[in-house]
C-alpha cells in the first residue's frame, strides 16, 4: 500500500514543473511580442542633436545586417552635419572666385562617418527580417570636437606657413612652394570656412588665403632673363650655338629650377628639360636646323609640374586653378651667308659670250634667300665654276653636244664646303650652236633643281 506522504510529494513536484513551464512560455511570448520602438516607426526630431537612423535586411545581408545598419545610420548622421557645414561655407567660398573658380566651392568641407566622434547609440531593434540602429550626436559636443580639431589643424598649417616664409626669405622657392601646399593640405577639412590664425608676430591672418597668395606671388615673381634679346647663329659655326637664361626671384638667382626649352628646327620641334645651376643659369644647345631655315623661336618655360611635384596628386590643385607657367621667348636668327660667284663658261673650248650657268646660280640663290655679292671681299663663301661643251656626234640631221662642269664652294679662308660635277649633260638640236645652247639650258635646270638644295644642306652641316 502506497504511503499518503509519498503521493503528496509527487503531486507537489508535478505542479512545480508545470508552473515553471507556464512561466517560461509566458516569458517567450512576451519577448516575441516586444513592441516596435517609436523611433523605428517615426524618425526622432530632437533639438540640439544630429540624428541617424537606418535599417538593414537580414534576408539580403544575413551575415552582417547589424553592421550595415550601424554604418548607414552613422552615414546619415554625417550627412546632416555636411549639409550644415556646406550651408555656412558657400558665402566664404565665393571669396575665392577668380583664384580657383567653381572648383573651390566644390571642395569645401564635408564630414564622413569615419570623422565622427562623440556620438552615442540610443537604440537597437531587430525582428525576424530586419535590424534597426539609432545614433545621435549632440551638436554642442560635435562643435567642441570640431573646433579642437580645427585648432590643431590650423596650428600645423601655421607651422608650414612660417616655414614657407623662411624659405622665401632665403630664396628657396621650391621649398617655400612645398610648404605652402602642405599648409593648405593641413586645412583641407576646413577649406570652406574662415580660417583665421594668429602668426608668431601677433598678426591675425586668413591662413588659406595667405597660402594661395603666397603660391601665386612666388610663381608670378619668377623671372627668366636671357643673356641676349635675340639669338643669332652664324654660318661659320654651321648654325649651331647655345642660349642661356637665368632664373631670378626678387633679384636673387635661383638654383635647381626645372627649365623646359623648346625651339623649332624646321619641320620637327625639339624639347629639352634642364635644371638651373648654382648661379641660376641654364644653357641650351641649339643645333639640327633644317636647310634653308632662316628664322625660328626659342622658348624657356619654368615647368611647374616639376617645380611642384607634390601638387600632382594633391587636392590643393583644385584651389589653384590654372597657374600660368613663367616663360620667356627669344627670336633665333639664322642669316644666310653671302656668296661671290666666279664663273668660266666655254663652248667647245672657247670662251662663251654669255653667263648662262652663273645667272642660273644667281637666280637660284635669290629664290633660296641667299644673297650673292659682286666682290670676293664682301663674301662669306666663294663659288667657283668652270664649264665646257664638246661635240658628241651627229646623224640624221641631229647634232649632239655634251656639257661638263665643275663647281667648288669654299669659305673665304679656303676651306672646302661643297664640290659637285656635272658630266655629259646632253644637248640635241638641228645644228651645232643650238646643240651647245641646249646642253647649257639643261645644265641650268639641273643647277636650279638639285644643286641649290645641296648647297643649302651643306651650309647647315
Amino acid at each position: 500500500m502506497r504511503s499518503p506522504t509519498r503521493s503528496f510529494t509527487a503531486f507537489h513536484w508535478l505542479w512545480t514543473v508545470a508552473a515553471i513551464a507556464l512561466i517560461s512560455g509566458c516569458s517567450g511570448t512576451k519577448e516575441l511580442a516586444e513592441p516596435v520602438p517609436d523611433w523605428v516607426q517615426q524618425r526622432p526630431q530632437i533639438p540640439g542633436y544630429y540624428i541617424g537612423v537606418a535599417s538593414a535586411s537580414k534576408l539580403q545581408f544575413p551575415a552582417d545586417a547589424s553592421e550595415r545598419a550601424q554604418r548607414q545610420a552613422l552615414a546619415e548622421l554625417a550627412g546632416q552635419i555636411r549639409v550644415s557645414i556646406d550651408s555656412k561655407s558657400v558665402l566664404h567660398s565665393t571669396q575665392f572666385q577668380g583664384i580657383a573658380g567653381q572648383s573651390f566651392s566644390e571642395t569645401i568641407t564635408s564630414s564622413s562617418a569615419e570623422d565622427l566622434e562623440g556620438y552615442e547609440r540610443v537604440g537597437y531593434y531587430e525582428n525576424e527580417s530586419d535590424v534597426w540602429t539609432y545614433y545621435r550626436l549632440s551638436q554642442s559636443t560635435h562643435e567642441r570636437i570640431r573646433k579642437e580639431r580645427k585648432t590643431a589643424a590650423l596650428e600645423l598649417a601655421g607651422d608650414y606657413w612660417v616655414a614657407a616664409q623662411e624659405a622665401m626669405a632665403q630664396g628657396e622657392v621650391q621649398q617655400a612652394l612645398d610648404r605652402f601646399i602642405r599648409s593648405l593640405e593641413s586645412m583641407e577639412k576646413h577649406w570652406g570656412e574662415i580660417n583665421l590664425w594668429k602668426s608668431p608676430d601677433g598678426e591675425t591672418i586668413a591662413l588659406d588665403r595667405a597660402c594661395l597668395d603666397g603660391i601665386g606671388g612666388l610663381i608670378g615673381g619668377l623671372r627668366l632673363n636671357g643673356q641676349t634679346p635675340e639669338i643669332t647663329l652664324a654660318f661659320q659655326q654651321r648654325y649651331t650655338g647655345s642660349a642661356r637664361c637665368q632664373v631670378q626671384y626678387n633679384g636673387m638667382a635661383i638654383a635647381g629650377m626645372p627649365i623646359k626649352w623648346n625651339y623649332n628646327r624646321g619641320t620637327l620641334p625639339r624639347t629639352v628639360q634642364l635644371t638651373t645651376g648654382e648661379n641660376g643659369w641654364s644653357e641650351m644647345l641649339l643645333e639640327g636646323f633644317e636647310a634653308g631655315l632662316q628664322r625660328s623661336e626659342l622658348t624657356a618655360t619654368i615647368a611647374l609640374d616639376e617645380l611642384m611635384p607634390t601638387l600632382r596628386d594633391s587636392k590643393v590643385s583644385n584651389l589653384l586653378g590654372s597657374l600660368l607657367e613663367p616663360q620667356q621667348t627669344w627670336p633665333i636668327l639664322l642669316p644666310p651667308p653671302t656668296i661671290f660667284i666666279e664663273s668660266k663658261e666655254l663652248i667647245d673650248g672657247k670662251p662663251s659670250n654669255q653667263d648662262k650657268l652663273r645667272n642660273a646660280l644667281a637666280q637660284g640663290l635669290n629664290d633660296a634667300g641667299i644673297q650673292w655679292v659682286n666682290t670676293a671681299q664682301q663674301a662669306d663663301l666663294l663659288l667657283s665654276m668652270e664649264s665646257d661643251t664638246r661635240r658628241a656626234g651627229s646623224g640624221n640631221g641631229f647634232y649632239t653636244a655634251m656639257l661638263d662642269a665643275s663647281i667648288v664652294l669654299t669659305t673665304s679662308e679656303g676651306a672646302s664646303v661643297l664640290q659637285r660635277n656635272l658630266q655629259s649633260v646632253k644637248g640635241v638640236q638641228l645644228n651645232w650652236a643650238a646643240a651647245h645652247g641646249e646642253a647649257y639650258r639643261k645644265a641650268q635646270i639641273e643647277l636650279q633643281r638639285t644643286f641649290i638644295q645641296e648647297l643649302l644642306k651643306s651650309l647647315y652641316q
